[in-house]
């Protein structure tokens, strides 16, 4: 499907990722962008900015952070 989409000249978008190891196959298939759970579970529009922000600081420290409750 990756291959597919590319072919047509679309960004893929992986829906569901739920862990490391399927974001790694995704990367590994070249599969350009995910979102899921291992991200965030979902969270109000208010909470979002901190979100962002602990998010952006996670992975340059090398890790994702959870979700604020």
């Amino acid at each position: 499907m990756v291959d597919l989409g590319h072919s047509l000249g679309l960004t893929i978008v992986a829906e569901g990722v739920e862990n490391a190891a399927a974001l790694e196959q995704l990367a590994a298939y070249g599969c350009d962008n995910a979102q899921g759970y291992y991200f965030s579970r979902p969270i109000s529009v208010d909470a979002f900015d901190d979100w962002r922000s602990d998010y952006v600081e996670g992975i340059q420290l090398g890790a994702v952070p959870s979700a604020a409750s």
